[in-house]
């Protein structure tokens, strides 16, 4: 295993500590909503470590859908000015990327690395791009949800929305490329994901 493949691991055993964490402290507090999250944020981070997602994906994964909760639970998004814009660059993207992995873990979509007629060089790219696009798309959904069932729960508009899918798109453009590159870096085993 390599140094960045130790390290990367050892960032996703960090981040499911602090999701489990998360959930005991928010329960203990009675905050029955943020520890409900972090136990499925936990249960999520999970798998994707089972589908064998390659440690840097899951590593940025997991520090990023820990950021975008935490900016929930704690209301970052309204006190920190831009969070919410880089949340939304970073976490469909990371997403995406995390769901082709295990697309191809699952030998639902061909694997970046093979380089046979049946996979252009750029579908990764293109994958990567519109799933993360579309989960831009649902998440805005959620959030026009909230908004008309609790109005002072998240006060959106057509701006932020429109900033929202926009960044989402960009980031999950970049996570593509990432893929690509990643697969790009030399031909290593269908397993050696580790």
């Amino acid at each position: 295993m390599s140094t960045s493949s130790r390290a990367g691991a050892w960032i996703f055993v960090a981040a499911v500590g602090a999701a489990v964490a998360s959930a005991a402290v928010l329960g203990l507090m009675q905050r029955w909503d943020g520890m409900l999250r972090f136990a499925a944020v936990t249960v999520v981070l999970l798998l994707t470590r089972r589908a064998k997602v390659p440690t840097g994906f899951v590593a940025a994964f997991s520090v990023l859908v820990l950021l975008a909760m935490w900016g929930s639970v704690q209301h970052w998004y309204a006190r920190i000015p831009h969070f919410d814009t880089l949340v939304h660059v970073l976490t469909p993207g990371s997403l995406a990327a995390v769901s082709y992995f295990l697309l191809v873990d699952a030998r639902l979509l061909p694997d970046a690395r093979a380089r046979d007629r049946a996979l252009r060089e750029w579908a990764p790219v293109l994958w990567v791009t519109l799933t993360g696009s579309v989960a831009a798309v649902l998440w805005e959904y959620y959030e026009w949800v909230v908004e008309q069932i609790s109005p002072q729960g998240m006060l959106v508009g057509y701006t932020d929305t429109v900033v929202d899918l926009f960044a989402g798109m960009c980031g999950s453009w970049v996570a593509g490329l990432l893929v690509l590159r990643w697969a790009g870096r030399g031909n290593r085993s269908v397993h050696d994901r580790s």
